[in-house]
C-alpha cells in the first residue's frame, strides 16, 4: 500500500470518528468509559478500527480527548460487589486450604499412577 492509501484510510476512519461522536451527541449519549477512563476498545470496534489508532494518530486521541469534554462519560451502571464479613472472608480461606492440600495430594496420586503404569508396561517390579 502506499503512503496516499494509508492516508486515505485514516481520513476515512477519523470521519467514522466524527460520526460516532456526532450520533453519540444527537442521541444524548455520552462515552463509554471502563474504570472512570473512556474505553477506547468500545469506540474504535464502535468505528471499525482498531484500538491502536489512537495511541498511533494524536489527532484520534485529541478529538476523543474534545469528545469526552463535551460528552462525558457514562457512569457504570453495574453495582458494588457485596462485602464480605469476617465469617465470610473465615470460609474462603478454609476453602483456600482445603483446595491447595488436594491439588498436593492430586498431584502425588497422579505421580504414584505414572511411576505404576511406566512399570506394567515395562514389567519391571514397582518399589514403594
Amino acid at each position: 500500500m502506499s503512503l496516499n492509501s494509508f492516508q486515505q484510510i485514516s481520513e476515512e476512519n477519523f470521519l467514522r470518528l466524527e460520526a460516532y461522536i456526532e450520533k453519540m451527541q444527537n442521541a444524548g449519549l455520552k462515552l463509554p468509559s471502563r474504570g472512570g477512563k473512556v474505553n477506547k476498545t468500545a469506540v474504535a470496534t464502535a468505528c471499525g478500527f482498531n484500538r491502536e489508532t489512537f495511541t498511533q494518530n494524536k489527532r484520534f486521541e485529541q478529538r476523543l480527548d474534545e469528545a469526552v469534554v463535551t460528552l462525558g462519560l457514562e457512569s457504570p451502571t453495574a453495582p458494588e460487589p457485596p462485602r464480605r464479613d469476617g465469617a465470610a472472608k473465615a470460609r474462603i480461606t478454609m476453602l483456600e486450604q482445603q483446595l491447595a492440600a488436594l491439588r498436593g495430594e492430586n498431584y502425588e496420586l497422579r505421580r504414584k499412577l505414572a511411576r505404576y503404569e511406566h512399570a506394567t508396561l515395562t514389567g519391571r517390579r514397582v518399589i514403594p
